[in-house]
């Protein structure tokens, strides 16, 4: 294999970053301390921070660890900052293997730092050896174009400088310089996944399939992420196009989204659930498609408590309560007991934060003009009401349609949100439904110009 050469000005050109400071994740390995090495050389003295972090998983090793780079850091000028995390305890508080689990800690208490001592960025080893074991790792747990493409050079504060260059032409950089570094026996338990490719795999596939494995999984990562590129750009102009926020909820119009091809569906998808705090999984985005083409009232239910429920043309991502981890439907049921109107008044319902307010008054026909009240006819009326949900299949004839409509279809009509149609409850004389207050009233019940006295509803969010 031709031997790399470290160009460093050229390198230094390519990361483009300012003098600010730059925190280098050094974990004592060849990788990390070449890292370290190589930046002292390109940034001001006082303006590198090389951070060790133990993971409290190998107290046999951290103490060497942690001197050598300690002593590395000094000859290279460098801040150096040592801290320490709680892999396990984080690991069985929250289900995750070791390594996810170690990752987290690590990637958040390397954000902490940057942030306390103003970093513009945070460097880490990553080689290309550890990108080519990434992709298989990624194929072998199913991930889709965006997660074969491997790591990015950089993402958000994240830089990998050395993502090009291999671990041979980073141990001859060491030994160029005389640095030494050390072995984290971590790397050779083959319980860990990321081992057994690294030990196992790769080498079965240089021997018995191609010699140049390696380079054909950079090769091919490298196609995948141009074309991510085009897919993410499109996708995010689809995203925009086919939902809208709306007071903590998320819509996704139904007609513009099956005009897009799958692929950039399944990218709005997970554009969408990250957008809520969701981790999208390939059962998840199969499960939205699904839903684009169900039949109505048809919900899923995310992590955390989201749910997306589906009415006629649109999705609707909401969470339905402040529960942490809450189990229940798309649409709580909020039922409240029937509410028995003996005469005019204020009446309160809350279960629903609703009033209801009903006036007599003599009839004006300015009356009508108002748009917050319902206006009906006061003679056509007989005391007591009652206020309570429809029945399924209950109907009533809204004022200004041709003929009689289910309640429900009513509701739908006036593209009532499925989880605001409890807050519409029907009113009823007792014969029959007079009004939707806050939407319609009843065609028989409704004000004319003969009208001498009037009931004037209106129902109010409770302040």
């Amino acid at each position: 294999m031709k031997k790399q050469t470290l160009h460093l000005p050229q390198l230094k050109a390519e990361l483009n970053l300012s003098n600010a400071p730059i925190i280098i994740a050094v974990s004592g390995g060849s990788d990390s301390l070449a890292l370290l090495h190589i930046l002292s050389a390109l940034y001001p003295e006082n303006q590198r921070l090389a951070v060790y972090i133990d993971h409290g998983l190998r107290p046999a090793e951290t103490e060497a660890e942690q001197q050598l780079v300690a002593e590395i850091a000094d000859k290279c000028a460098a801040t150096f900052i040592s801290c320490s995390v709680e892999t396990v305890a984080k690991q069985q508080a929250e289900k995750l293997s070791l390594e996810e689990a170690a990752r987290i800690l690590r990637y958040q208490t390397l954000e902490t730092i940057r942030k306390q001592q103003g970093g513009q960025c945070i460097a880490v080893g990553h080689t290309s050896d550890d990108q080519a074991e990434e992709i298989l790792l990624r194929l072998i747990r199913g991930s889709g174009s965006a997660g074969l493409s491997g790591m990015a050079r950089q993402n958000g504060y994240i830089i990998r400088p050395l993502l090009s260059f291999s671990k041979n032409s980073l141990r001859d950089y060491l030994k160029e310089h005389t640095i030494p570094y050390c072995e984290d026996s971590s790397n050779s338990d083959l319980r860990f996944l990321r081992n057994r490719i690294r030990h196992n795999l790769l080498p079965l596939l240089e021997e018995d399939y191609n010699s140049s494995i390696r380079t054909t999984l950079l090769q091919t990562a490298t196609v995948l992420r141009d074309e991510d590129q085009l897919l993410d750009t499109m996708s995010t102009q689809a995203f925009k196009a086919v939902s809208k926020s709306e007071e903590q909820q998320l819509k996704l119009v139904i007609p513009d989204m099956l005009q897009e091809p799958v692929a950039i569906q399944r990218r709005v998808f997970e554009k969408l659930c990250w957008q809520l705090s969701t981790r999208p999984s390939h059962k998840l985005i199969a499960a939205l498609i699904d839903l684009l083409h169900a039949e109505n009232n048809t919900e899923v239910h995310l992590a955390s408590g989201l749910r997306a429920i589906k009415e006629q043309q649109q999705i609707l991502f909401h969470y339905p309560t402040e529960e942490p981890g809450y189990r229940g439907p798309a649409v709580p049921n909020r039922q409240f007991a029937p509410l028995s109107i003996p005469a005019p008044g204020d009446y309160t319902v809350p279960e629903l934060g609703r009033k209801l307010l009903i006036k007599e008054l003599p009839f004006t026909k300015k009356l009508l003009l108002q748009t917050d009240s319902l206006i009906l006819d006061a003679e056509r009326i007989e005391f007591p009401l009652t206020l309570r949900y429809h029945q399924p299949g209950e109907r009533f004839h809204p004022f200004g349609s041709p003929g009689s409509k289910k309640v429900s279809r009513f509701l739908t009509d006036q593209k009532i949100p499925p989880t605001q149609k409890q807050e519409y409850p029907v009113l009823l004389d007792r014969k029959k439904i007079i009004a939707v207050p806050g939407l319609r009233s009843d065609e028989a019940y409704r004000a004319t110009g003969n009208t001498l006295r009037c009931l004037e509803l209106q129902w109010r969010k409770k302040p």
